[in-house]
């Protein structure tokens, strides 16, 4: 027999003196009835009336013990599970905004997102950039929570324009680093305008530390401007400016961390090679669930004191 929570066993170190307590109260009970001969009318000579004190301190010593959680017996129930993480990096530059793929850069981005948190097995974390990044949830298995804080993110919400990719996958390592005994990988979701300027020390940290990063490109070459609600976005001098995509720069990322590289990966199963490529593996194992037996003393308690109540009747 084990108990979930023992502590609550110093609680029958206090039935002895709730046993003299209900023992002493009987007794002055007693000596009060004989008093008065129509004490006898109210059940007071019953002969059980005496255990009643012992029946109240069982079913209180009882009910301590269900407090403390009695287990007796286990069941073994098989799992497999994998023991990943992973964090989605997601660009929310002005340039996401950008329309070239039949919705906005961001739109299309955030929908291949939701397809990689919906296959995840393991636990997820989401960061949004611009020139600086933003954790949006740290590493959890609540994929559902990701999903509705990814749903929430708009464009430009950092506050800072431009595009950091060493920020952004700096601050992913952070978090993968954070649990240094379960694989990692990371996933940066962008248009490839990179603006930043310490990109090339974090993708050597990344490979010095088996961390691979994965680049998905969104957007097209030909280029595109950018809808702001007052048109398009202009630059300082009044010119529009037209953003393209640089699909050069994600596949130097990926390759310099053996990660995987894919463009627009629209189609049903373009997403394929990172939705199977997580690099954990399946891992089966038992896990002994012990079997909760509260049930036994809390029943007792109750059938004592059901008793100790026939046994006082006409008493009170």
């Amino acid at each position: 027999m084990t108990f979930r929570d023992p502590l609550w066993l110093w609680g029958l170190a206090a039935i002895p003196l709730v046993v003299l307590f209900l023992v002493a109260r009987e007794r002055s009970r007693q000596q009060a009835a004989r008093r008065f001969v129509s004490e006898r009318l109210r059940s007071v000579a019953m002969p059980l009336r005496s255990a009643r004190p012992w029946l109240l301190a069982a079913a209180l010593a009882l009910a301590v013990l269900a407090l403390a959680g009695p287990s007796r017996g286990f069941i073994t129930i098989p799992i497999s599970d994998r023991e990943t993480n992973r964090v989605i990096v997601l660009d929310v530059s002005n340039s996401m905004l950008a329309d070239d793929v039949g919705a906005s850069r961001l739109t299309a981005a955030k929908a291949i997102a939701k397809r990689l948190i919906e296959s995840a097995n393991g636990r997820l974390a989401l960061v949004e950039f611009e020139a600086v990044p933003e954790v949006v949830t740290p590493l959890t298995s609540d994929s559902d929570a990701v999903a509705a804080m990814l749903d929430s993110i708009q464009a430009g919400e950092v506050g800072q324009a431009g595009s950091d990719f060493g920020a952004a996958l700096a601050a992913a390592l952070d978090l993968v680093e954070a649990d240094v005994t379960t694989k990692a990988d990371v996933v940066l979701i962008s248009d490839g305008e990179e603006q930043g300027t310490r990109l090339r020390d974090v993708l050597r940290r990344a490979h010095d530390r088996g961390i691979s990063v994965s680049t998905i490109l969104v957007g097209t070459t030909q280029g595109s401007t950018i809808p702001m609600p007052a048109g398009p976005l202009q630059d300082e001098a009044g010119r529009v400016v037209t953003t393209y995509a640089h699909p050069e720069v994600l596949q130097q990322i990926a390759g310099a961390t053996g990660g995987t590289f894919v463009m627009n990966p629209f189609p049903a199963h373009a997403l394929d090679s990172l939705l199977a490529g997580r690099g954990g593996v399946a891992k089966q194992r038992n896990i002994r669930i012990p079997i909760d037996r509260y049930q036994w003393p809390l029943s007792l308690a109750f059938a004592l004191l059901f008793i100790g109540s026939v046994v006082n009747r006409g008493a009170e």
